[in-house]
């Protein structure tokens, strides 16, 4: 077989080229929870929902290439605290939760209302904490449920019993192995119509979070570089976006309260 080589001066020059090229965008990561419909979810496979959707265009606005992936929420809050993800949907801001990211504060990818699920004919009255005295609450695992509610567990007023996924609570509340289900309104509802539920589990009128805002983060410790400009891009992006329109037209494939 015959073999070519080349040239000595040509590789030089060829060198010199590959030297001169741009390097190739490092492509952020970003995680988010796989059981939180409508805000985020698979999708024949793809990920799906309020929150990657709205993010999706707002990087596409910002002339960006995200890669967003789909993992339980346990495990989402793990790799933004240690860097295994450059980013993270969605996230309450708290105290512990700065100490690892950085939040998009100015601009949430939306608002949560949590209450109290119970099965139809299992209503209770629910007016404070006191009101729960003896009770059993469930919850999906790692759920931040506020203050209020931390410290009305820690003082024992109420039993809580977590549970691996949004599924398994809504099981447990209708096999009587609990009260009640603390939960998202627009996810546990959205849940519920896919389980064909809708008419057995109602929730009591008492928000135990109303309006609390979820953000985009950015881990703190990612190797991403410029993660702060990033940030701001997308928050332009989706502040645009908030007021042209968009957003709402994004949500209301998902919610029709929007």
């Amino acid at each position: 077989m015959r073999r070519f080589a080349i040239a000595p001066a040509l590789a030089l020059i060829l060198g010199l080229i590959l030297m001169t090229l741009p390097a190739r965008a490092q492509r952020p990561v970003f995680a988010a929870n796989l059981d939180f419909a409508p805000y985020s979810m698979l999708v024949d496979g793809v990920p799906a929902g309020i929150d990657v959707d709205v993010i999706n265009e707002a990087a596409l606005r910002a002339g960006l290439d995200l890669d967003i992936r789909l993992v339980p929420w346990d495990e989402l809050v793990s790799m933004v605290k240690n860097g295994q993800c450059d980013g993270g949907l969605s996230f309450f801001q708290s105290p512990e939760r700065l100490k690892y990211s950085l939040f998009m504060e100015a601009v949430p990818l939306h608002v949560s209302n949590y209450v109290l699920f119970t099965k139809v004919g299992d209503k209770f009255p629910f007016q404070d904490y006191a009101d729960l005295k003896g009770k059993v609450i469930g919850r999906a695992s790692g759920t931040d449920l506020g203050p209020d509610f931390a410290a009305a567990e820690a003082a024992a007023i109420m039993t809580v019993k977590d549970y691996p996924d949004l599924a398994a609570a809504l099981r447990g509340l209708l096999l009587g192995e609990i009260d009640a289900y603390a939960g998202n309104i627009d996810v546990t509802y959205y849940r519920l119509k896919d389980m064909g539920l809708t008419s057995s589990v109602v929730y009591l009128p008492k928000k135990i979070l109303a309006n609390k805002p979820a953000y985009l983060v950015m881990s703190r410790a990612s190797a991403l570089k410029d993660k702060e400009l990033l940030l701001q891009q997308l928050e332009l992006a989706l502040d645009k976006m908030r007021k042209d329109g968009t957003y709402n037209r994004i949500a209301r494939k998902y919610l029709l309260r929007f």
